[in-house]
């Protein structure tokens, strides 16, 4: 069974500026309380497909997770794998207009331990989807003021 949790926020900040924040992985520890270590693996030293990020959450594991998808400017989405789990998250931006957007975290797991994982951990997950996408709103909305 599939364990899933979206939430999205309106931010006041062009879908551009809210991008440069998203994709710089390695900085969100700055701006976000969800991460507290982000660290791309290997040669790469930018966002792309077949990347693995090692990330330290509070309250939960370490974990690496790998680069699945990537539309630049859009979005980018990574899984990781633990013994009967796998999650798999996506981040979202959609354009509302020139100066606002859509930005959304969706957190999908499933295996056999999913359920068990959910019970354990889906509350602590949920806060810290919910605050990583307030903390990207206030990030980006103060950069949007700062650019010409």
């Amino acid at each position: 069974m599939a364990h899933a949790y979206r939430s999205s926020i309106r931010i006041e900040a062009s879908a551009d500026v809210v991008w440069q924040v998203l994709a710089d992985v390695e900085r969100m520890p700055a701006w976000t309380t969800s991460m507290t270590r982000v660290t791309l693996l290997g040669a790469g030293t930018t966002l792309a497909v077949g990347s693995h990020v090692e990330i330290e959450r509070p309250g939960l594991p370490r974990a690496t997770w790998e680069v699945d998808g990537l539309t630049e400017g859009r979005g980018f989405s990574w899984s990781s794998t633990t013994p009967g789990v796998r999650t798999g998250v996506a981040h979202l931006v959609e354009p509302l207009s020139d100066v606002a957007c859509e930005a959304t975290v969706a957190v999908a797991q499933s295996g056999m331990l999913a359920g068990l994982t959910d019970l354990a951990a889906g509350a602590r997950t949920r806060d810290l989807v919910d605050a990583e996408l307030a903390d990207l709103r206030a990030e980006a909305e103060l950069r949007g003021r700062r650019e010409p």
